[in-house]
């Protein structure tokens, strides 16, 4: 058996093998690269409440930014109530003169927006995309442990398909044809859009 012959079995072995995590990493690629027209991890859920003014919440009548301030921790428990739940906040803070946020989840995965001088309350709520969060997760690497070494596994294993698929091709169609041209063009992209873009 030619050494050609055997480099092409294990091509076509490694190929299969690495098919599952081809997918992983290309469809988590085409849904990174459009983060700027949706979020990819997470889908998001908004809808706004009137949960009622301070004075309204409380019972006591006032300036609603001074009573909203004087009187936080009672405005917090009653915005839980005209929201519907039933633990309390993880944190509560002031994003600005007009606007106290309620974070009931980690990030800002369940927050409720309260806006003192209208009684208006806006809920955003963040659900993980089942399966395309996870295989995010894993392209990205977040986790830092033993996918490290699946991730530099798996460039390993495109680098060989890569040069191997080259030196497996003879003739007209290989290195000296039509894949000489094709691999030039191939190089010739990315070093362009670098040059132009960096």
């Amino acid at each position: 058996m030619s050494w050609r012959t055997r480099l092409a079995s294990l091509h076509r072995d490694l190929g299969f093998f690495g098919l599952g995590l081809t997918l992983v990493y290309a469809l988590s690629g085409l849904a990174t690269n459009h983060r700027a027209h949706w979020d990819y991890n997470y889908a998001t859920h908004v809808e706004t409440l009137q949960a009622g003014t301070p004075d309204m919440l409380l019972g006591t009548p006032g300036d609603a930014a001074a009573l909203a301030r004087a009187r936080q921790d009672d405005l917090v428990a009653a915005l839980g109530r005209a929201t519907g739940r039933s633990g309390d906040p993880t944190r509560v803070f002031w994003r600005g003169p007009a606007r106290l946020s309620l974070f009931y989840a980690a990030g800002e995965q369940d927050v409720v927006d309260y806006a003192p001088s209208t009684g208006q309350a806006v809920w955003t709520q963040k659900t993980p995309r089942p399966v395309l969060r996870t295989l995010n997760m894993l392209h990205m690497n977040e986790k830092r442990n033993v996918w490290t070494w699946v991730g530099d596994s798996y460039a390993l294993i495109l680098l060989f398909l890569g040069v191997s698929g080259v030196l497996i091709v003879r003739g007209r169609k290989g290195l000296v044809g039509r894949g000489g041209m094709l691999l030039v063009a191939g190089i010739l992209i990315p070093a362009i859009l670098v040059i132009a873009f960096g």
